[in-house]
């Protein structure tokens, strides 16, 4: 009987074994959606970075062209680097910006009062919907409630906030830093809905028992953001950051994504090919810097 039952335990996997195949069949579909949507649409960019791709009645003609359209995307037009790097400036300020009012918003809808709900509910509104075709819609609709004549203008529609502040007399390069920022912030509460998400889970799971102490210790509020709530949520920050860069730089509205749907719409598929593989490079090498940088400042209570 004992020896019978040292085989069995010999050849019963152990608990971390049952453990790393029960993770390995969850994230499963996520490593076949990698595959079947990243890596063969990459595999054919990148067929298409060295050949002239021409649609025909009988299908699609390739002719190979070497490294000339790479040279002539890249080296030879100005104009696809320098939107690169405007829309890494760009990217920097929006993410230190949605990362904040992010971080703020969450620790409001955190605390208790009433219709906490409902609050979360409209933050959430951006995930439900998430579509920069919806937002530019959202957009033209407020410019033509503007424009119109017959209807009245808000406070939060920049034009008439612009042409009110004028008439005050103040400093036009003011007011056009004032309806800037007002134009901005549906775009940036449209922005913030997964990133508010992610930090109201994060907040939930810090554990009570550190506020407690802290209330013994008579620690005020700015103490405790500082010494517990701060360290505590850095990893949601870190993901939040990388997740934040990756919406910036593929968003609707930049400029490069705009060039390459350009090069697409006028079927200039080798071009559109490789500009999208390019600034995916890009992309990745800045995502990794800063994911690297942020890792080494990242609190772990395990540590």
């Amino acid at each position: 009987m004992s020896q019978s039952a040292g085989i069995k335990n010999r050849y019963r996997p152990d608990m971390k074994k049952r453990r790393n195949l029960m993770g390995l069949v969850f994230v499963s579909p996520w490593l076949l959606g990698v595959v079947v949507f990243f890596f063969i649409p990459m595999k054919e960019a990148i067929l298409y970075m060295f050949n002239d791709i021409t649609i025909e009645a009988n299908g699609i003609q390739k002719v190979f062209m070497g490294k000339q359209i790479i040279r002539e995307v890249i080296f030879e037009d100005p104009d696809n680097i320098r939107m690169m790097v405007t829309a890494l400036g760009g990217m920097l300020g929006e993410v230190i910006l949605v990362i904040a009012f992010s971080l703020f918003l969450a620790i409001v809808l955190n605390q208790k009062f009433f219709g906490r709900s409902v609050a979360r509910a409209v933050f959430a509104l951006p995930i439900i919907v998430s579509s920069g075709v919806l937002m530019a819609v959202f957009k033209q609709d407020l410019f033509a409630a503007t424009m119109n004549q017959n209807s009245e203008a808000t406070i939060f529609q920049s034009a008439a906030l612009e042409m009110s502040v004028l008439k005050l007399g103040i400093d036009p390069s003011i007011v056009g830093w004032l309806t800037g920022m007002v134009a901005s912030i549906l775009d940036l509460l449209w922005k913030c809905g997964v990133q508010i998400l992610l930090f109201l889970g994060g907040l939930k799971s810090i554990s009570p028992q550190l506020y407690e102490v802290c209330d013994v210790e008579g620690a005020n509020a700015w103490q405790v953001f500082w010494k517990v709530t701060f360290p505590m949520i850095t990893p949601f920050i870190l993901l939040n950051t990388v997740y934040s860069i990756i919406d910036s730089f593929t968003f609707y509205s930049n400029p490069v994504m705009q060039r390459i749907q350009e090069y697409f719409n006028k079927l200039y598929t080798s071009s559109a090919s490789t500009l999208a593989v390019v600034y995916c490079l890009f992309v990745l090498v800045i995502t990794g810097i800063v994911a690297g940088f942020l890792s080494r400042k990242v609190f772990y209570i395990e540590k």
